[in-house]
C-alpha cells in the first residue's frame, strides 16, 4: 500500500476570511462565558426539586439550592441574577441554567442548543 500525502490548498476572499475569525471569535467568547457562568452555579448552587402546590395538585417543579443557607429558589430568581450580573441576552442567560440544571453542557463548554450571547 502507498499512502500519498496531498496537500490543498483553499483560496478564500477577505470577506470570507473575516466572516470566519468572526464566527471563530464568537465561538471561543461564547464557550468563555458559558465557562464563567457554569463555574459560578457550580461553586454556589445545586439543582434540586421542590413540590409545589399548582391548581390543587402537587407538581414536581425544577428548583435551585443556595449552597450557602440551603434557600430554594426559583429558576426565575436565578435567572434575573444572572443576567444581571453577565449582562447577557435572556435567551442565552435561559439556555445556560437550563442546560446546567439538566447537566446537558459538554465538556468543551457548549450548549444544547445554539443560541446568541445578545
Amino acid at each position: 500500500m502507498i499512502f500519498i500525502s496531498m496537500k490543498t490548498k483553499l483560496i478564500i476572499t477577505e470577506s470570507q476570511l473575516e466572516r470566519l475569525k468572526t464566527y471563530i471569535v464568537e465561538s471561543d467568547v461564547q464557550s468563555n462565558i458559558v465557562k464563567q457562568m457554569k463555574a459560578e452555579l457550580d461553586a454556589n448552587y445545586t439543582p434540586t426539586e421542590q413540590y409545589a402546590r399548582e391548581g390543587g395538585e402537587y407538581r414536581n417543579m425544577p428548583m435551585i439550592a443556595v449552597k450557602v443557607d440551603k434557600e430554594i429558589i426559583s429558576p426565575k430568581a436565578l435567572f434575573e441574577y444572572m443576567k444581571f450580573k453577565y449582562q447577557m441576552g435572556d435567551e442565552f442567560t435561559k439556555q445556560v441554567i437550563s442546560d446546567w440544571m439538566f447537566n446537558k453542557i459538554t465538556d468543551d463548554y457548549s450548549l444544547s442548543k445554539n443560541v446568541p450571547t445578545k
